[in-house]
């Protein structure tokens, strides 16, 4: 009898064993390994420029068109484009509020001047701070309330000669 006891609690304690080793592995199968958010590696992996807008005239003719990275959370909004050394003529990122409002931007940390196009509800362009100031703490303020702000390299605006009054659309 004692010899049965014996054998039953190895098997019993085999049999926990293997349960416990297989159940573990799928459970390590299942679940995803959770990696912080780096925002430098958001705006440098251009792979994350994947969504396209247009810029339209007042006659709805397509003037220019970008591939640009939405910054819709906070910690994105927050990065933006700084430490950037460049960025392709093609390339933008916008951001988007919850709500119109008067949007408080800075170039802290951006090595590149930028034009910044802001834009109310409907997608009209209301506002555009051309050739910002790399590295500066200045504040640059939408004068009306904004939905949101497209950043493009300096100088681009005027080039593609991007104006008060356009529409930006938002495609796929």
């Amino acid at each position: 009898m004692y010899s049965f006891s014996k054998n039953k609690n190895i098997i019993l304690l085999l049999a926990i064993t293997l349960i416990v080793v297989f159940c573990g592995q799928s459970f390590a199968k299942k679940t995803k390994k959770i990696t912080k958010f780096d925002p430098a590696e958001f705006n440098t992996n251009f792979k994350n420029y994947n969504q396209k807008i247009t810029i339209l005239n007042n006659y709805n003719q397509n003037i220019a068109e970008f591939m640009i990275a939405v910054a819709d959370t906070q910690e994105k909004q927050g990065y933006g484009l700084m430490n950037l050394d460049s960025l392709p003529e093609n390339l933008g990122m916008i951001f988007l509020k919850e709500n119109p409002q008067q949007i408080f931007m800075w170039m802290k940390d951006t090595k590149i001047p930028l034009d910044m196009i802001f834009f109310d509800q409907n997608f009209t362009i209301n506002y555009i701070e051309k050739n910002t100031k790399p590295f500066s703490l200045d504040t640059i303020t939408s004068e009306k309330n904004s939905m949101g702000v497209l950043e493009i390299n300096g100088g681009i605006a005027d080039k593609l000669k991007i104006k008060e009054g356009y529409k930006i659309l938002i495609t796929k």
